[in-house]
């Protein structure tokens, strides 16, 4: 048996492990910009890679009464292959599509070239999670992915200054049964956002409402649902883009998803030999981060064509904070028909993004970093390292313009998490 101090020691050395060092290089134009030097695609080298050994489980104290609270926040970056290769630290970067998971106004937000009054974008994105890995940084290697679905999807329709997104998505993963658990927990979420830019597109104001819905089961031939769970939230967040210059500053935010008690069909205090509890909180959370890109022409100024078709270095620094959960515990312990104390403080997560077109129209790069803010008493923070890349598959003609077809990948690494993203999509 594993007692808690134990455990701490032998997690908290995860944090001293140094990341690989990224490191970009530049020249200068003609026009006496500064733009990447060809060989600044050296800075997306292997991303983190930290061994994923094998751990005794910690024990924790039983559950006795409903008294508590399961704490349900989400910290990794989940989310578009670019969202994941970029460490999620795309708050000011993104535009349209690929800003929906993290910033409503990025609904309103076009690329600075000409396009016509009315726009369109649809996407999906799938991942891959690895078996046995912590999923959360509890320091429990509980999470098994058999039979398990994570993807997303949704549309951006933009007419002059305003821009609508409708988009969703759904997860499913299991707490493994070899690791004292035995529960199936499905998820969905949809999302539904409206933003308008302001100043003649150098501010997007944005705001949303996402609708969720969670499933926790039994596995095994028995199969009983434990409770369910609905709920709303409102999102909102906004871009700073000020015309001839090369930066970006945006902020974001949600409110906890506001839910009635969750619902059950079983006796609350004995159900399939659970003792469920009072309620599963989602926290809330506000992200504030700038970008800064590096090229021939003036980030937020306007140019004629539908592309920029340009060499180019976009860094992205972000925090995002991840609200408190009164009488919060952890899922996986929950499980183990276990209380692990989660989320009773405020968590900081620091993330860096980088990205480059390294072949204009053709081959994007990316990479990132971010620490893993620690939700738990017995674990220490864990750093995350991250790599992609988005690569143009073919082009046609649409309305008068030219259209690109992409396939993007990403990966995260870190400690005890591995997770691979998928996308097809525009070319942006």
């Amino acid at each position: 048996m594993v007692t808690r101090d134990s455990a701490h020691r032998e997690l908290a050395d995860r944090a001293q492990r140094p990341l690989l060092r990224l490191v970009p290089c530049f020249g200068a134009s003609a026009s006496g910009r500064r733009s990447p030097y060809p060989l600044a695609a050296v800075i997306f080298a292997a991303a983190l890679a930290a061994p994923t050994v094998a751990r005794a489980q910690i024990s924790f104290p039983p559950i006795t009464n409903r008294s508590f609270n399961i704490d349900l926040f989400e910290q990794p970056a989940i989310g578009s292959p670019r969202l994941i290769a970029m460490s999620g630290a795309i708050d000011a970067v993104a535009e349209g599509a690929a800003g929906l998971y993290t910033n409503a106004a990025s609904a309103a937000v076009r690329p600075e070239t000409t396009t016509d009054k009315f726009a369109w974008n649809v996407y999906f994105n799938s991942y891959v999670p690895a078996d046995g890995q912590d999923s959360n940084d509890n320091g429990q290697t509980v999470t098994s992915v058999h039979r398990s679905l994570l993807g997303a999807a949704g549309i951006l329709l933009q007419y002059g200054q305003w821009g609508l997104s409708i988009d969703g998505g759904y997860t499913a993963h299991e707490i493994a049964p070899q690791a004292g658990g035995g529960l199936g927990i499905r998820s969905v979420i949809g999302h539904v956002g409206l933003a308008r830019t302001f100043l003649d597109q150098s501010f997007s104001v944005g705001l949303g409402v996402k609708l969720g819905a969670l499933n926790v089961y039994t596995l095994g031939m028995s199969s009983q649902t434990l409770f369910t769970r609905l709920g709303a939230s409102a999102d909102a967040g906004a871009v700073w883009m000020p015309k001839g210059r090369d930066f970006r500053v945006a902020i974001s935010g949600g409110l906890p998803f506001n839910t009635a008690p969750i619902t059950h069909s079983c006796d609350p205090n004995d159900c399939d030999g659970y003792i469920l509890p009072t309620n599963a909180v989602v926290p809330w959370d506000t992200t504030l981060g700038g970008a800064w890109r590096l090229g021939p022409t003036a980030w937020n100024d306007r140019i004629v064509g539908d592309y920029r078709d340009e060499r180019q270095l976009t860094i992205a620094l972000e925090v995002t904070l991840i609200g408190a959960v009164d009488n919060g515990y952890g899922m996986e312990a929950f499980a183990a028909k276990q209380l692990q104390v989660s989320g009773r403080n405020i968590s900081p997560t620091p993330r860096l993004g980088l990205e480059s077109e390294v072949i204009p129209a053709w081959l994007r790069l990316r990479a990132g970093s971010y620490l893993e803010a620690s939700r738990f008493p017995e674990t220490s923070a864990r750093w995350h390292g991250t790599g992609g890349a988005e690569v143009r598959v073919f082009s046609f003609h649409f309305a008068g313009h030219q259209r690109r077809v992409s396939l993007s990948v990403a990966g995260d690494f870190a400690s005890l998490y591995k997770n691979a993203g998928l996308s097809v999509g525009f070319w942006n």
